[in-house]
């Protein structure tokens, strides 16, 4: 199992992410949200406590079905097994913005300034991916010369959200300090977990509008 804390400032967090989180894509945002979101970027520095883990497993893939060798079955679907075909281990993993910004989140909640609100909420979906990412680059020196695939998460492309309970169970109780619901919702809201394949002869396709089933997404790209 590796687990580890990042520094925030070892994150590839800007600005322009954050813009782009919001659904800012060719259009400069207004001044009011740039000023604001350059503030919050440096107060969240001070207190967020991003966290990962993940762990190897040795498996192989059936139909629409991950196999571990430990004995665990993971029903991901027939787009993300043809999206791991070739894998012969496989990562669990969890990533989180951390306790601390989620107690911050609850905090500004309470408040009536929904601007500010928003802009923390999409930084801390950021700090939630870019801890994913750094994960991933942490996970390459792990693996060496094999390569691996994108990561992959219930809830998308035919995984039904309820193999968010094996998951936690193969990384163990409350990995990260996440929280797992009777609805298998995540606390922190700002976590990720999910699955990804490794193997010497496995393609790193993107994950996206093309293999997404989600039609009302608001950032499918035509």
């Amino acid at each position: 199992m590796i687990h580890f804390n990042p520094e925030f400032t070892s994150l590839s967090i800007t600005a322009n992410k954050v813009y782009a989180e919001m659904g800012y894509k060719q259009i400069q945002p207004e001044e009011q949200v740039v000023m604001l979101t350059e503030s919050l970027l440096k107060e969240i520095l001070g207190i967020a406590t991003p966290e990962y883990t993940f762990k190897l497993y040795r498996g192989n893939i059936e139909g629409d079905t991950v196999y571990l060798d430990e004995g665990s079955q993971l029903k991901v679907g027939t787009v993300l097994s043809s999206l791991m075909q070739g894998s012969e281990s496989f990562a669990i993993f969890a990533a989180t913005a951390g306790n601390t910004f989620q107690r911050y989140q609850e905090e500004l909640k309470k408040g009536d300034d929904l601007l500010k609100s928003y802009v923390a909420d999409a930084i801390g979906s950021c700090i939630a991916e870019e801890t994913g990412d750094y994960m991933e680059s942490m996970l390459k020196k792990e693996i060496g010369a094999l390569r691996h695939t994108n990561r992959f998460s219930p809830g998308y492309c035919g995984w039904h959200l309820s193999e968010q309970k094996e998951l936690f169970r193969l990384l163990g109780e409350n990995p990260c300090g996440i929280t797992l619901s009777d609805t298998c919702l995540m606390t922190p809201i700002k976590s990720i977990s999910g699955i990804i394949g490794i193997g010497r002869n496995v393609k790193e396709k993107k994950y996206g509008c093309r293999y997404c089933e989600l039609e009302t997404c608001y950032k499918r790209r035509k």
